[in-house]
């Protein structure tokens, strides 16, 4: 009986060994049917330092809410949605100047939604955004 208990111990910690130098498995959330959401793939960047993020259409608001405080903090941001580049070497720029930030963030998600680079600068002194779309 000693023999076989000692048998067994010994195989339990070699497999508990073996198991801990396996690789995890990385585990992917299961999206139901009532999580289907459009996704955003996101190009954006501050002051000239560009990220890349995917979110959700829920988060879009708050996106560009959050870029339009960055932009009161003293930093360029620009962003751009489903892969529009974010350089300014097109034809056709729009520039729109405001002192209100409700009417900087609807005219930045209309113009992106549109297909352009939204780029948002804040003049501290004025008060005043300057929000610029390329395409």
């Amino acid at each position: 009986m000693k023999k076989y208990f000692k048998t067994v111990a010994l195989l339990t910690v070699l497999s508990l060994t073996a198991s801990g130098c396996q690789k995890e498995n990385e585990i992917y959330p299961i999206i139901g049917a009532e999580q289907t959401t459009e996704s955003i793939l996101v190009v954006y960047s501050i002051n000239g330092e560009v990220f890349q993020t995917t979110i959700g259409e829920s988060e879009w608001d708050a996106f560009v809410a959050r870029m339009l405080a960055l932009a009161r903090e003293g930093y360029e941001v620009s962003f751009s949605k489903n892969r529009t580049s974010l350089t300014s070497q097109s034809k056709e720029k729009v520039i729109f100047t405001t002192t209100s930030e409700k009417e900087a963030h609807e005219w930045s998600n209309n113009m992106a939604n549109l297909g352009y680079s939204v780029t948002i600068t804040f003049d501290q002194n004025t008060g005043e955004y300057t929000c610029t779309a390329y395409k």
